[in-house]
């Protein structure tokens, strides 16, 4: 093939890459919507009492979440990205004080585990919350309409 040949087509192939990526997101993006009840939580190798996880609640409407403790949103409209093409995926917020907390996740049918690190640290590479490690390990369950 000649070069002149080669590199319409290589700026074609190029061009719809973004658009599969953006089309992966938003289908991932689609399967996070709605309530999710948080069931578990570990921070630093200490687990969150009982009582206070069925207090807390995750509301992912369109690429923002809010958390509600009870009623109150302790965390409101909170943007976020996501890489689902990424092993494990990644998510991160980007914080109304410009820190990000980064982390992964993972999706299982109405099961959403994430891993995250404190604002402004290094995204965790295990779904573990070790004791000295600064993560949070979670595990929510979707709430049925």
């Amino acid at each position: 093939m000649k070069p002149s040949l080669l590199v319409p087509f290589l700026l074609g192939f190029l061009a719809v890459r973004p658009a599969a990526a953006d089309d992966a997101v938003k289908a991932e993006l689609d399967k996070l919507q709605g309530t999710w009840q948080l069931v578990s939580a570990e921070t630093d190798g200490k687990a969150a009492p009982a009582e206070q996880l069925k207090k807390v609640r995750v509301v992912i409407k369109g690429s923002k979440h809010s958390v509600y403790f009870g009623d109150s949103a302790v965390a409101k409209e909170i943007p976020f990205s996501i890489d689902p093409s990424r092993k494990p995926k990644e998510t991160t917020d980007m914080l109304p004080d410009g820190k990000q907390i980064k982390g992964i996740y993972e999706l299982n049918g109405d099961t959403l585990k994430s891993c995250v690190a404190s604002p402004g640290k290094e995204r965790p590479t295990a779904f573990s919350a070790k004791a000295g490690s600064g993560h949070t390990l979670r595990v929510f369950k979707r709430v049925k309409p």
